[in-house]
């Protein structure tokens, strides 16, 4: 019964986490429709700069809202410049947002190197509930995971900027007709969203050894949970996505190995997508 629940509790703190790494891309991609292949490097950027940060001395906290910050105002800047300019050519922001998260990789390497990076744990060390032992600081992050979601569920539901994303979501010609600054407005989702971005970079980043490549580590995952949740589901779409990516994977991952873990999840997530290609949760 004890591994049962460990099992468990471990299926639901990599769910959160998963669902924290996904959340910036299921923003964009789901709001505003841009293929962002750039969320990779943003995670890594917001990884790099929680170190960078933290190795001058600064408290964590302190290197999460700078790397949130940081990472926020460059993807500005990558709407303002290019992105916005391609809103109605999907294809063509998927290429650019790659080519852009090429870029990134190799300015990475050339300031940073290659060389493994260790962001010390805010919290080390793990806590006991009913009998079942869990990481504190990866805890942490999950509750944290919640709490951000429920806060842009209030955003988005509760108040004026929140009605006008969704009456853009809904339909983009009579949002404008009304008066809705539809740049503005697309502007302020790509910002969020990259914002969320390098905030899940740099609380990952004591979990994992940062490198050029940590974002990898979650791009397709990030994909596959916006993909299967269902595209346009910001809340719903990401939790359901993510328990089915990261549940999956915990389990699979008992029953036999990592690697085999992955591609079952792999497979799983092309199954549920040949029959539901629309994801679990279906627009309404």
């Amino acid at each position: 019964m004890s591994d049962i629940v460990t099992v468990a509790v471990d299926a639901t703190l990599i769910t959160l986490v998963l669902a924290l790494a996904a959340f910036g891309l299921a923003i964009i991609y789901g709001l505003i429709g841009v293929i962002n292949m750039a969320h990779g490097a943003m995670l890594t950027l917001g990884a790099y700069i929680a170190w960078a940060v933290t190795s001058q001395g600064f408290a964590f906290p302190i290197a999460v809202l700078t790397a949130g910050v940081t990472v926020g105002l460059i993807g500005l800047a990558l709407e303002h410049t290019i992105i916005r300019h391609f809103y109605d050519r999907p294809f063509d922001t998927l290429l650019l947002t790659w080519a852009f998260f090429l870029i990134i990789t190799e300015v990475i390497k050339i300031i940073f190197g290659t060389d493994f990076r260790n962001v010390p744990s805010p919290f080390p060390g793990a806590i006991t509930i009913a009998g079942v032992t869990i990481p504190a600081y990866r805890s942490f992050v999950a509750a944290l995971s919640l709490a951000l979601m429920m806060g842009t569920a209030v955003l988005l539901y509760r108040t004026s900027l929140g009605i006008k994303i969704r009456a853009l979501i809904q339909n983009r010609e009579v949002a404008s007709l009304l008066g809705l600054n539809i740049d503005r407005t697309y502007k302020t989702v790509f910002g969020l969203g990259s914002f969320i971005a390098g905030l899940s970079g740099a609380l990952i980043a004591p979990m994992l050894s940062v490198d050029p490549y940590i974002g990898n580590v979650y791009l397709v995952r990030s994909f596959f949970v916006v993909i299967v949740g269902g595209i346009g589901q910001v809340l719903t779409g990401t939790l359901v996505g993510s328990f089915l990516i990261g549940g999956a994977e915990t389990l699979f991952a008992v029953l036999s190995n990592q690697v085999v873990a992955q591609a079952a999840v792999f497979f799983l997530a092309i199954v549920i997508l040949r029959f539901r290609p629309e994801g679990v949760i279906r627009p309404r």
